[in-house]
């Protein structure tokens, strides 16, 4: 069952996260002339969003499956295919503008700045793997904590189903202790260093939802959703995502995981004991399906449209960045739709009818 509040909120983020690249663009082009302020920047907190639901989802999915091999190996190969192959179409048209651009298909002062090898930066970024640089495509750093997530979550299903929320829980307290001596960085730039983010707590806080939700805990949605609101409000003002220091991880955990953990939590009790989804917007719903798109490819969109627009349109005034910001956010959700119907889409139907003639696969991903 698809729940129509958890696809709004997905649609919600991927847009959080496009203005807040939104702002930058029109910054480092027509500053300081532009509409959006450095609050926009905060928007960088739907990847946080994501990270909640995607946690909430993996137990949505899998809380009833019986343990072993067959639902681990299901449950990585929903996931792989789910996440790789639009992965590697954004990727791809990455690398193919690094060709055409630079002769080479990477970036060259990427390369220089960190000691790496074209190939070995190449092959790193296709597959997810963290090393020194961010991947081909930046904003796939964060699918490498997905992937991770998945990967640690699917050892979870091999074990009986109440031996999964303490193991989560010891998870949970060993990346505790590694945040508090300041294990990792900015980035995660090592599996060990990827593996002991303190972003996974915000994974594990969307499980704690999923699991309380399937254990009936389904008393408290409005209380959680007004709490919710308060320490997003309160959380935007602590943390600055203008700094880059080692400590923003675990200060943008804080700041935003327990606030859309409990905002989830409630969303889905509302839509569950009331008729919430009737409320919802469709077209935040629609964003919801493209969102996947969305993320990844509306920053090739922005950045292309900017490098057109503003030395052709771009005077100073704010009817030219206006019409910037229209008219970029526009093509990249047009994008994102035509991509989601012609491949995510028609993809999707195909690797579960895969994966149904290799065995019966658990319930399919919402």
């Amino acid at each position: 069952m698809q729940l129509q509040s958890i696809q709004a909120l997905r649609g919600l983020a991927a847009i959080l996260v496009m203005l807040s690249h939104l702002y930058g663009i029109e910054t480092r082009y027509s500053e300081p002339e532009q509409i959006l302020s450095s609050a926009w920047l905060l928007g960088v907190s739907g990847v946080d969003l994501f990270f909640v639901i995607s946690g909430f989802i993996m137990v949505w999915v899998t809380h009833e499956t019986a343990p072993g091999v067959r639902a681990s190996v299901d449950f990585v190969l929903a996931r792989v295919m789910r996440i790789y192959p639009v992965w590697w179409l954004f990727a791809g048209l990455m690398t193919a503008y690094f060709a055409l651009a630079y002769g080479v298909p990477w970036d060259p002062e990427t390369l220089q700045r960190f000691d790496l090898s074209g190939p070995e930066h190449l092959i790193k970024s296709f597959l997810l793997i963290p090393h020194e640089a961010f991947p081909i495509l930046q904003i796939g750093w964060t699918l490498m904590h997905e992937v991770y997530f998945y990967l640690v979550f699917a050892i979870l299903l091999f074990l009986p189903n109440q031996a999964r929320v303490p193991a989560a829980i010891v998870w949970a307290l060993i990346i505790v202790a590694a945040a508090s001596v300041s294990f990792t960085g900015f980035y995660a730039d090592s599996l060990a260093a990827l593996a002991l983010s303190p972003l996974t707590l915000e994974f594990l806080m969307g499980v704690g939802v999923g699991v309380l939700i399937k254990n009936g805990a389904s008393r408290f949605a409005l209380i959680a959703l007004g709490v919710g609101l308060v320490w997003l409000v309160l959380g935007a003002q602590w943390v600055s995502f203008q700094s880059t220091d080692s400590s923003l991880p675990l200060r943008r955990t804080l700041a935003f995981g327990p606030a859309f953990a409990l905002i989830v939590y409630a969303v889905v009790v509302l839509e569950a004991r009331t008729r919430l989804k009737s409320f919802v917007p469709t077209p935040l719903v629609r964003l919801g399906d493209w969102s996947y798109s969305l993320y990844l490819g509306h920053l090739l969109v922005l950045s292309g449209v900017a490098r057109l627009f503003f030395p052709m349109f771009g005077g100073p005034g704010l009817i030219d960045n206006a019409a910037f910001l229209i008219l970029s956010s526009s093509i990249a959700i047009a994008l994102a739709a035509l991509v989601y119907y012609t491949f995510e889409r028609p993809l999707a139907k195909a690797t579960r009818k895969l994966r149904s003639n290799i065995y019966q696969p658990v319930p399919p991903l919402a």
